[in-house]
């Protein structure tokens, strides 16, 4: 497989799959590979369009800088769901299972970048799912978007040639680790779930997002919304981060570049869609404890204080179905490794069964 750096090249994302120029090779769980010369697709309808892909590769190249990673960028093709994922490839090659962070709703890969930046040596994936970042549009919808989350990390696997990963998985994005580690058991070694996971049992969507899936109240909503930074902080205050952000810049410009692509923003309302009601969680997404006592990979689960989908007291049932398991808190919100890269790390560490100071 070759492993092209695409980083200082704009490639345009549309929901139009094209032909490739390069030389395609069937792959293995319904993937094909392409060795890319060059992304023939679609070009955007407008120039505004083609602006904000090219803004956002800039905004995330420059969070990967601001962490120090060095990052080695590639497409693959999914059949299931159909449409071409951005991939993200960090460290050496090793015998050893990866670290796959997998992001959340209205997220993307370098979401991750300010824990991922706390590894050095270690070989790690990370990817935009459908919708979102460089990756193909894509609409999310109750009847099946736990069903797309578990296909895109088996394709995104597959494709990557990893047979067994640690996952590390951050809101949605543990949700979805959750799920692929009960459907596919024998590919994950551990689980690392970093941030409330939504539809856990004791959780609750926060109530902007409640009223958001009211459609009249969504119109209002968005219209008096705030764009770029500000809006960004005005989210990352509903989420409890609304301090810590702020010492992120780098991290802060790349999620208003992502807001700003109406791509990624179609996807994250259709995904808050089939995820919430005006009365909380849809009942289709929740996890019951059936499922939490079937997961069987060794668990860490790092939990914000003051995270606003539960508190630690709210979700301590759920978290003790899991069989093995461990549980920590820190004083944060639902992104607790803005605030603590260095202790998250760590927990991820000893998890993993390295040397590693998690401190108080």
């Amino acid at each position: 497989m070759t492993i092209v750096n695409f980083r200082h090249e704009l490639w345009v994302v549309t929901t139009r799959r094209d032909t490739v120029v390069g030389r395609v090779e069937s792959g293995v769980g319904g993937v094909t590979m392409a060795t890319h010369t060059k992304r023939n697709m679609e070009t955007p309808a407008n120039s505004h369009e083609r602006d904000t892909v090219a803004v956002f590769e800039r905004a995330q190249d420059a969070l990967f800088d601001a962490v120090g990673l060095d990052v080695r960028s590639q497409f693959v093709e999914l059949e299931s769901p159909r449409g071409r994922i951005h991939v993200l490839e960090i460290g050496p090659p090793s015998e050893d299972p990866p670290l796959v962070f997998v992001h959340g709703t209205a997220e993307f890969g370098a979401f991750l970048a300010p824990l991922m930046g706390e590894f050095d040596g270690v070989r790690m994936l990370t990817f935009d799912r459908p919708g979102y970042g460089l990756s193909d549009g894509f609409v999310y919808t109750e009847s099946t978007v736990r069903r797309t989350l578990v296909d895109v990390l088996e394709g995104v696997l597959d494709a990557m040639d990893v047979e067994r990963a640690d996952l590390v998985g951050h809101s949605m994005g543990g949700h979805a680790s959750l799920l692929f580690a009960r459907s596919h058991p024998e590919r994950v070694r551990g689980l690392f779930l970093v941030g409330g996971v939504p539809a856990f049992p004791g959780t609750h969507p926060p109530l902007p997002f409640r009223l958001l899936s009211v459609p009249v109240l969504n119109d209002v909503i968005r219209r008096v919304q705030k764009s770029g930074e500000a809006g960004v902080y005005d989210i990352a205050s509903i989420f409890g981060e609304g301090a810590v952000i702020r010492k992120h810049p780098a991290f802060v410009r790349a999620i208003a570049a992502h807001e700003a692509d109406p791509k990624s923003a179609l996807a994250g309302r259709s995904e808050f869609g089939a995820l919430i009601s005006a009365w909380g969680w849809r009942s289709s997404v929740r996890f019951n404890d059936v499922e939490l006592r079937s997961v069987s990979q060794p668990t860490t689960i790092v939990w914000g204080a003051h995270d606003p989908l539960g508190s630690p007291g709210e979700v301590r049932r759920g978290v003790e179905l899991i069989p093995d398991v461990r549980f920590e808190t820190v004083d944060a919100g639902h992104i607790p490794y803005l605030a603590h890269p260095e202790r998250c790390a760590a927990f991820i560490r000893e998890g993993r069964g390295e040397s590693g100071d998690s401190g108080n």
